[in-house]
Protein backbone atom coordinates (compact mmCIF):
# COMPACT_ATOMS: atom_id res chain seq x y z
CA UNK A 1 0.00 0.00 0.00
CA UNK A 2 1.93 3.26 -1.13
CA UNK A 3 2.45 5.73 1.78
CA UNK A 4 0.29 8.67 -0.27
CA UNK A 5 -3.00 6.74 0.61
CA UNK A 6 -2.62 8.18 3.67
CA UNK A 7 -3.79 11.84 4.36
CA UNK A 8 -3.99 13.71 7.38
CA UNK A 9 -6.87 16.75 8.67
CA UNK A 10 -6.33 19.20 10.59
CA UNK A 11 -9.17 21.69 9.41
CA UNK A 12 -11.34 20.38 11.65
CA UNK A 13 -11.01 17.63 13.97
CA UNK A 14 -7.10 15.82 13.82
CA UNK A 15 -7.77 13.04 12.12
CA UNK A 16 -6.07 10.60 9.12
CA UNK A 17 -7.01 8.15 6.66
CA UNK A 18 -5.37 5.87 4.78
CA UNK A 19 -7.06 4.45 1.63
CA UNK A 20 -10.64 6.57 2.71
CA UNK A 21 -10.54 4.58 6.21
CA UNK A 22 -9.78 6.37 9.89
CA UNK A 23 -7.57 5.75 11.27
CA UNK A 24 -7.49 5.54 15.70
CA UNK A 25 -5.21 8.36 16.43
CA UNK A 26 -5.73 7.59 20.69
CA UNK A 27 -5.87 10.29 22.86
CA UNK A 28 -6.22 14.45 22.10
CA UNK A 29 -2.36 14.67 23.42
CA UNK A 30 -1.43 11.92 21.12
CA UNK A 31 -3.85 13.43 18.08
CA UNK A 32 -2.28 16.50 19.15
CA UNK A 33 1.55 15.22 18.67
CA UNK A 34 0.46 14.07 15.28
CA UNK A 35 -0.51 17.19 13.94
CA UNK A 36 2.74 19.09 15.89
CA UNK A 37 4.59 16.41 13.14
CA UNK A 38 2.11 17.04 10.70
CA UNK A 39 2.48 21.39 10.77
CA UNK A 40 6.25 20.32 10.65
CA UNK A 41 6.31 17.53 7.87
CA UNK A 42 9.16 16.91 6.65
CA UNK A 43 10.88 18.85 9.22
CA UNK A 44 12.96 16.99 12.19
CA UNK A 45 11.31 17.87 15.41
CA UNK A 46 13.36 16.74 18.57
CA UNK A 47 11.61 15.45 21.52
CA UNK A 48 12.40 18.69 23.21
CA UNK A 49 10.76 21.06 20.47
CA UNK A 50 7.45 18.45 20.36
CA UNK A 51 7.31 19.40 23.95
CA UNK A 52 7.77 22.95 23.98
CA UNK A 53 4.95 22.86 20.93
CA UNK A 54 2.53 21.41 23.26
CA UNK A 55 2.85 21.75 26.46
CA UNK A 56 2.61 25.17 28.71
CA UNK A 57 3.83 25.76 31.91
CA UNK A 58 4.14 22.83 34.46
CA UNK A 59 4.64 19.83 32.77
CA UNK A 60 4.49 16.33 33.60
CA UNK A 61 7.80 14.58 35.49
CA UNK A 62 7.94 12.02 32.74
CA UNK A 63 6.83 14.00 29.41
CA UNK A 64 9.90 12.71 27.50
CA UNK A 65 8.76 9.28 27.78
CA UNK A 66 5.38 10.30 27.14
CA UNK A 67 6.11 11.59 23.60
CA UNK A 68 8.33 8.34 22.85
CA UNK A 69 5.24 6.75 23.78
CA UNK A 70 2.97 8.53 21.52
CA UNK A 71 5.01 8.14 18.49
CA UNK A 72 5.55 4.48 19.08
CA UNK A 73 1.69 4.18 19.13
CA UNK A 74 1.02 6.76 16.15
CA UNK A 75 3.82 5.22 14.27
CA UNK A 76 2.14 1.79 14.34
CA UNK A 77 -1.09 3.42 12.74
CA UNK A 78 0.56 5.35 10.38
CA UNK A 79 3.01 2.85 8.99
CA UNK A 80 0.96 0.54 6.26
CA UNK A 81 0.46 -2.81 7.41
CA UNK A 82 2.79 -5.13 7.77
CA UNK A 83 5.79 -2.95 7.66
CA UNK A 84 8.22 -3.41 10.84
CA UNK A 85 9.21 -0.25 13.33
CA UNK A 86 12.46 -0.83 11.92
CA UNK A 87 11.46 0.00 8.36
CA UNK A 88 9.65 3.02 9.28
CA UNK A 89 9.17 5.51 6.44
CA UNK A 90 6.16 7.97 7.56
CA UNK A 91 7.37 8.40 11.11
CA UNK A 92 11.24 7.89 10.87
CA UNK A 93 13.49 8.40 13.95
CA UNK A 94 15.70 11.37 12.82
CA UNK A 95 18.22 12.45 15.06
CA UNK A 96 17.61 14.32 17.22
CA UNK A 97 14.24 13.05 17.13
CA UNK A 98 11.40 13.11 14.47
CA UNK A 99 9.76 13.73 11.03
CA UNK A 100 6.75 12.91 9.40
CA UNK A 101 7.78 12.16 5.95
CA UNK A 102 4.89 12.41 3.76
CA UNK A 103 4.33 13.37 0.33
CA UNK A 104 2.81 17.24 -0.28
CA UNK A 105 -0.50 17.30 -0.27
CA UNK A 106 -1.16 14.79 2.07
CA UNK A 107 -2.26 17.60 5.03
CA UNK A 108 -5.42 19.10 3.71
CA UNK A 109 -4.24 22.70 5.21
CA UNK A 110 -1.45 22.60 2.17
CA UNK A 111 -3.96 21.27 0.08
CA UNK A 112 -6.09 24.22 1.42
CA UNK A 113 -3.50 27.17 0.23
CA UNK A 114 -3.00 25.40 -2.79
CA UNK A 115 -6.40 26.11 -3.45
CA UNK A 116 -6.23 29.59 -2.30
CA UNK A 117 -3.22 30.58 -4.53
CA UNK A 118 -4.94 28.83 -7.52
CA UNK A 119 -8.22 31.23 -7.22
CA UNK A 120 -6.47 34.23 -7.26
CA UNK A 121 -4.08 33.30 -9.84
CA UNK A 122 -7.64 32.66 -11.99
CA UNK A 123 -9.17 35.52 -10.51
CA UNK A 124 -6.16 37.68 -11.88
CA UNK A 125 -6.68 36.22 -15.49
CA UNK A 126 -9.90 37.52 -15.17
CA UNK A 127 -11.58 33.78 -14.69
CA UNK A 128 -13.87 34.50 -12.22
CA UNK A 129 -16.13 31.20 -12.46
CA UNK A 130 -12.80 29.32 -11.88
CA UNK A 131 -11.74 31.60 -8.91
CA UNK A 132 -14.84 31.30 -7.69
CA UNK A 133 -14.82 27.05 -7.86
CA UNK A 134 -11.41 27.31 -6.15
CA UNK A 135 -12.27 29.65 -3.20
CA UNK A 136 -15.23 27.14 -2.41
CA UNK A 137 -13.16 24.49 -2.95
CA UNK A 138 -11.00 25.64 -0.49
CA UNK A 139 -13.63 26.62 2.36
CA UNK A 140 -15.17 23.02 1.53
CA UNK A 141 -11.85 21.69 3.64
CA UNK A 142 -13.28 22.88 6.76
CA UNK A 143 -15.24 20.37 9.08
CA UNK A 144 -15.04 22.69 11.98
CA UNK A 145 -12.50 24.76 14.21
CA UNK A 146 -8.82 24.43 13.25
CA UNK A 147 -6.85 22.02 14.68
CA UNK A 148 -9.58 20.63 17.26
CA UNK A 149 -8.99 19.99 20.98
CA UNK A 150 -5.33 21.10 20.43
CA UNK A 151 -4.50 23.34 23.56
CA UNK A 152 -0.57 23.62 22.94
CA UNK A 153 0.48 27.10 21.71
CA UNK A 154 2.32 26.00 17.91
CA UNK A 155 -1.68 24.83 17.82
CA UNK A 156 -3.10 28.14 19.31
CA UNK A 157 -0.92 30.13 16.46
CA UNK A 158 -1.84 28.06 13.77
CA UNK A 159 -5.27 28.13 14.28
CA UNK A 160 -5.43 32.17 14.74
CA UNK A 161 -3.17 32.50 10.96
CA UNK A 162 -5.71 29.78 9.72
CA UNK A 163 -8.84 31.10 11.11
CA UNK A 164 -7.78 34.57 9.85
CA UNK A 165 -6.88 33.34 6.46
CA UNK A 166 -9.64 31.61 6.10
CA UNK A 167 -11.99 34.71 6.37
CA UNK A 168 -9.98 36.18 3.99
CA UNK A 169 -11.31 33.72 1.44
CA UNK A 170 -14.86 34.13 2.94
CA UNK A 171 -14.70 38.45 2.00
CA UNK A 172 -12.65 36.96 -1.38
CA UNK A 173 -15.42 34.71 -2.31
CA UNK A 174 -18.17 37.24 -1.77
CA UNK A 175 -16.32 39.74 -3.98
CA UNK A 176 -16.05 37.41 -6.61
CA UNK A 177 -19.67 36.32 -6.51
CA UNK A 178 -20.60 40.26 -6.59
CA UNK A 179 -18.05 40.47 -9.48
CA UNK A 180 -20.49 37.50 -11.35
CA UNK A 181 -23.56 39.68 -10.44
CA UNK A 182 -24.91 37.28 -7.44
CA UNK A 183 -26.36 40.28 -5.58
CA UNK A 184 -29.79 39.12 -3.95
CA UNK A 185 -28.70 36.12 -2.71
CA UNK A 186 -25.44 37.59 -0.83
CA UNK A 187 -26.94 40.36 1.39
CA UNK A 188 -28.68 37.92 3.40
CA UNK A 189 -25.74 36.44 4.36
CA UNK A 190 -23.64 39.70 4.65
CA UNK A 191 -26.01 40.43 7.49
CA UNK A 192 -25.26 37.04 8.63
CA UNK A 193 -22.37 37.57 8.59
CA UNK A 194 -21.48 40.91 9.85
CA UNK A 195 -23.79 39.76 13.02
CA UNK A 196 -21.08 37.09 14.02
CA UNK A 197 -18.54 39.89 13.37
CA UNK A 198 -19.53 43.64 12.89
CA UNK A 199 -16.16 44.76 13.23
CA UNK A 200 -14.55 43.72 9.69
CA UNK A 201 -14.83 46.48 7.47
CA UNK A 202 -14.52 44.75 4.84
CA UNK A 203 -17.89 43.07 5.02
CA UNK A 204 -19.45 46.47 5.57
CA UNK A 205 -17.99 47.66 2.20
CA UNK A 206 -19.63 44.23 0.77
CA UNK A 207 -23.32 44.84 2.34
CA UNK A 208 -22.37 48.66 0.84
CA UNK A 209 -21.50 47.53 -2.78
CA UNK A 210 -24.18 44.63 -2.94
CA UNK A 211 -27.14 47.17 -1.46
CA UNK A 212 -26.12 49.72 -3.86
CA UNK A 213 -25.65 47.60 -7.42
CA UNK A 214 -29.44 46.25 -6.39
CA UNK A 215 -30.84 49.67 -6.61
CA UNK A 216 -31.03 49.71 -2.67
CA UNK A 217 -29.41 52.73 -1.92
CA UNK A 218 -31.33 53.77 1.48
CA UNK A 219 -30.79 50.59 2.81
CA UNK A 220 -26.77 51.22 1.87
CA UNK A 221 -26.96 54.86 3.34
CA UNK A 222 -28.32 53.13 6.71
CA UNK A 223 -25.95 50.06 6.29
CA UNK A 224 -23.22 52.85 6.73
CA UNK A 225 -24.56 54.74 9.48
CA UNK A 226 -25.00 50.88 11.47
CA UNK A 227 -21.32 50.57 10.83
CA UNK A 228 -20.03 54.05 11.44
CA UNK A 229 -21.96 53.85 15.27
CA UNK A 230 -20.80 50.27 15.76
CA UNK A 231 -17.00 51.23 15.12
CA UNK A 232 -16.68 53.90 17.03
CA UNK A 233 -19.03 52.50 19.99
CA UNK A 234 -16.78 49.20 20.05
CA UNK A 235 -12.96 50.53 18.66
CA UNK A 236 -13.54 54.50 18.91
CA UNK A 237 -12.50 54.57 15.31
CA UNK A 238 -14.22 56.22 12.31
CA UNK A 239 -15.15 53.97 9.15
CA UNK A 240 -11.46 53.25 7.01
CA UNK A 241 -10.86 55.37 3.85
CA UNK A 242 -12.59 52.54 1.15
CA UNK A 243 -15.57 52.34 3.19
CA UNK A 244 -16.17 56.38 3.35
CA UNK A 245 -15.49 56.49 -0.19
CA UNK A 246 -18.49 54.20 -0.60
CA UNK A 247 -20.64 56.45 1.34
CA UNK A 248 -19.48 59.57 -0.61
CA UNK A 249 -20.38 57.63 -3.67
CA UNK A 250 -23.88 56.97 -2.46
CA UNK A 251 -24.90 60.45 -1.47
CA UNK A 252 -23.89 61.17 -4.93
CA UNK A 253 -26.01 58.58 -6.56
CA UNK A 254 -22.67 57.03 -8.29
CA UNK A 255 -22.20 53.74 -9.50
CA UNK A 256 -20.52 51.40 -6.77
CA UNK A 257 -18.52 48.24 -7.34
CA UNK A 258 -16.60 46.11 -5.64
CA UNK A 259 -13.10 47.57 -4.78
CA UNK A 260 -9.84 45.12 -5.92
CA UNK A 261 -8.89 45.25 -1.85
CA UNK A 262 -7.04 41.80 -3.36
CA UNK A 263 -4.45 43.45 -5.22
CA UNK A 264 -2.44 44.50 -2.02
CA UNK A 265 -2.79 41.07 -0.44
CA UNK A 266 0.39 38.98 0.40
CA UNK A 267 0.44 35.74 -1.35
CA UNK A 268 -0.42 32.63 1.15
Amino acid sequence: MPDDDLSISLLGPIRAERCAVNLYLGTPRQREVLAVLALRSGMVMSVAQIVDAIWIGRRPNSVENMVHTYIGRLRRVLEPPGRRPALARVLRSTRPGYTLDIPDGSVDITRFEWDIKLARAARAQADLPQALGLFQQALGRWSGPALQEATGPLAEAERIRLTELRQDVVEETTGVRLLLGDDENLISELRWMLAEQPMRERLWELLLVALGQTSRRAEALTAFEDARVTLADRLGVEPGHQLQDLHRRLLRSEPVAVRPWWDRRVSV
